[in-house]
């Protein structure tokens, strides 16, 4: 029986011709996702100072110190950011919003499943929000894990008090890595020889940022220009003997760690009219960057006609590296006229272009590839979408409200055959897939407490031009309850809870030659996560010395999604060939996260310190299907075999501590950080029979670096970073493989307004 889906109030020809189609005939009727909005929702913002401090080598670098946020592959994703927020990653569970545009970008990884890269060189970034748990808004539906927002360079981040011209310019310098020279043959990428060391004074490489801005009563620009260099990096020296599948050596070469990029970001303000602002913002993001699929994991001793090489030479697999394009474009308009509080209204269409040429696929590579190019594909990933809301405030009573809409489109399909044949023209997907939202937020302004509603009425289509069927997600209402409550003039609690769905992605509702595929004699049904949160929070002011201020805050959270879906390995089903495995993806029982959240915040004009802490409690994940198959309880704490799930799985305790200390009158800043996360198991027939070797025992680890800044005077400024202080030999939480992140690092930073 088909039903009404969102299309029918939500048809807009305009964002895409063929549209917002009627229900198709193989429906599933599950949920979709709800949230509230309001100027007091939970959120950690990070500024340019935590962004400079916490900046590292990678991208993904700038989340270390957010104990709460796990990084998926942080070494082995080409340099791209893939989010996890309280244990929940990929598949749209933490969207990535740059500039008002969604940039998430579906990547195929063999046997470790997929991951959900965001493409960005994060020296553009001038400030990062994230929102743990449910949300609300144009992007809220589907994210369950919660919502990152990111802001580029501003014009306001360029120019100095009263100027209107202006110019920023970045440089940094690090140690530690080196380019590697990549063979030209594939066979002999597999034989690799590996660098043993580098010298502390050698600095190959770093990046440089140069902003233009200029800015009048009617208008404002921004220009911005951003070159990355990093090669392989050097693991550390100490504490390898604590990881048993560790395949690189102390102070060896990382391979396929490299990352080269350019960045252009352009930004044109308009103030139509009091009350009226349009602006529009492109941004491309090129790079070539290392990675390389779980089963290449592995160090070799002789080179590729097997002969012995000399004692110390090793060899392990250094493939070409993979290039990614990226074109962002958004386009915004807002209408706020004086005097009327009825109507605050933001219009928005934005749109992600992003081409890839990566070594991910799965046998698409050119005629007689046997090696790295064997998995060479190229694939295009496209998004865009229209998001329209208004803001209200009623004279009669104390309510705020806000509502809307949300269409988005996202499109993904191979780009260039490899090896001629059309039976293998690529193994990324061929489809597309469409969502549609409706979302309104009350929030009621009691005095002494405020109560915050939300709902979000969402559904999905998918059509799968490979297999030419289509699946459609029914209508799912999200609903979101929030109280905040002012216990004293220096103390209030919230509790925030929430119900709220997320349909399958486009990956999980098609099909490709890649590893997993949607299978319809096991239709999936839309996940639909609780999450229940307590929180209490207190400031002070002149505890320690005049005008200091302490912040305190500690949270307990319980999340609990239903039909969790994720990779399995499932008998064949009626048609398919005894010889094929089904790979498919499978709805487990439930996924259940919980824990604590503590942070304290002091700061004085001679001091600081910032400590945050995320424990986690025991997890659940329980399913009733795998764990007949295997003659094992229904519940446990990592998954079963051929899961996704256990990676994304946070250590139980996670610890970050920041200090530093005022000089120089406050022209300098002297400090440091430590980072802790406890021991973690995975399952030891994780990816059996595949070839990888992925992390099994994780142990705990501290980690120290060091920061000092010198504002020189209001135009420049210098900064000096050592990360991993300690030089030890550690892997970071989330990673497949034992890839281990960089030993000890220094950054040579510099920062000028003219």
């Amino acid at each position: 029986m088909k039903k009404k889906t969102l299309a029918t109030w939500l048809a807009m020809p305009a964002l895409c011709p063929q549209a917002l189609w009627a229900a198709p005939q193989e429906q599933m009727m599950e949920p979709v996702r709800v949230t509230a909005t309001s100027p007091e929702r939970q959120k950690t913002v990070l500024e340019a100072d935590d962004l400079r401090r916490a900046r590292g080598t990678g991208n993904a670098d700038i989340f270390s110190g957010q104990p709460s946020v796990t990084v998926n592959n942080a070494r082995n994703e080409a340099g791209a950011i893939d989010l996890a927020i309280r244990g929940l990653q990929g598949e749209g569970r933490v969207p990535v919003v740059i500039d008002g545009s969604l940039q998430s970008t579906h990547t195929n990884r063999g046997y470790q499943g997929t991951s959900d890269r965001t493409y960005i060189d994060t020296d553009l970034i001038s400030r990062v929000s994230i929102e743990e748990g449910a949300s609300t808004g144009a992007f809220s539906s589907g994210a369950v894990g919660g919502l990152v927002q990111m802001k580029t360079l501003g014009v306001e981040d360029v120019l100095l008090p009263g100027e209107s011209f202006g110019a920023l310019v970045k440089g940094n310098l690090y140690n530690n890595n080196k380019m590697p020279d990549v063979p030209a043959n594939e066979r002999d990428q597999v034989y690799y020889q590996l660098n043993n060391g580098i010298g502390p004074r050698v600095f190959n490489n770093g990046s440089a940022t140069l902003a233009l801005a200029y800015k009048q009563p009617g208008y404002d620009a921004l220009i911005a220009f951003s070159k990355r260099r990093t090669g392989n990096y050097f693991a550390g020296q100490r504490g390898r003997d604590l990881y048993p599948e560790a395949v690189t050596s102390p102070g060896q070469e990382v391979v396929n760690t490299s990352y080269d990029s350019n960045s252009l970001l352009a930004k044109l303000g308009l103030n139509v009219a009091d009350g009226q602002r349009a602006q529009f913002i492109y941004r491309r993001h090129q790079q070539r960057a290392g990675e390389l699929l779980a089963a290449y994991w592995y160090k070799g001793s002789h080179d590729r006609d097997f002969n012995d090489l000399p004692p110390g030479v090793e060899t392990m697999p250094q493939w070409e590296l993979g290039t990614a394009d990226v074109h962002a474009y958004s386009a915004s308009y807002s209408y706020a006229p004086s005097g009327n509080r009825l109507i605050d209204l933001q219009m928005a269409a934005w749109a992600t272009q992003a081409d890839m040429r990566q070594h991910n696929g799965l046998w698409s590579g050119p005629p007689g590839s046997s090696y790295g190019d064997q998995y060479l594909h190229a694939y295009r990933n496209d998004r865009h979408g229209v998001n329209l809301s208004n803001r209200s405030e009623l004279s009669s009573l104390p309510l705020m409200l806000e509502y809307g809409l949300a269409v988005q489109q996202e499109k993904i399909r191979p780009t260039y055959n490899f090896s001629g044949d059309p039976s293998r023209a690529g193994s990324a997907r061929r489809g597309l897939r469409q969502e549609r939202s409706l979302f309104a937020n009350a929030n009621l302004d009691l005095g002494r407490a405020q109560l915050m509603l939300g709902a979000n009425l969402h559904d999905a289509n998918t059509r799968d031009y490979a297999a030419g069927s289509e699946v459609g997600f029914s209508p799912r209402a999200d609903l979101l309850a929030q109280l905040n409550v002012k216990l004293a003039d220096w103390a209030d609690a919230y509790l925030k809870t929430s119900r709220s769905s997320r349909m399958p992605s486009l990956y999980e509702s098609t099909t490709s030659t890649e590893i997993f595929n949607y299978n319809s004699y096991n239709p999936l049904r839309p996940e639909q996560s609780v999450n229940r949160e307590l929180g209490l929070r207190a400031q002070f002011a002149d505890v320690l010395s005049a005008r200091d201020s302490l912040k305190l805050r500690a949270s307990y959270f319980d999340n609990t999604v239903h039909d969790f879906i994720t990779g399995a390995w499932l008998d064949s089903t009626p048609g398919m060939s005894e010889w094929r495995g089904n790979f498919t993806f499978l709805n487990y029982d439930k996924l259940r996260l919980r824990g604590y959240e503590l942070g304290l915040n002091y700061k004085s004009a001679s001091f600081f310190v910032d400590a945050a802490a995320t424990l986690y409690r025991q997890p659940e994940v329980c399913s009733a299907l795998q764990a007949g198959r295997r003659d094992t309880a229904q519940c446990n704490a990592n998954g079963f075999a051929w899961s996704l799930i256990p990676t994304r799985i946070p250590p139980k305790n996670n610890y970050v501590v920041t200090a530093g200390k005022y000089l120089l009158d406050g022209s300098a800043t002297l400090g440091g950080r430590m980072r802790y996360h406890s021991a973690k198991t995975n399952p030891a027939q994780w990816l059996q029979g595949t070839g990888a070797s992925p992390v099994i025992e994780l142990p705990s680890e501290k980690l120290f670096d060091l920061f000092a800044e010198y504002k020189m005077n209001k135009r420049v400024s210098l900064s000096l970073n050592v990360d991993n202080l300690t030089n030890r030999y550690a892997v970071d939480p989330g990673s497949v493989i034992s890839m281990p992140m960089p030993g000890r690092t220094i950054r040579l930073g510099m920062e000028a307004k003219l």
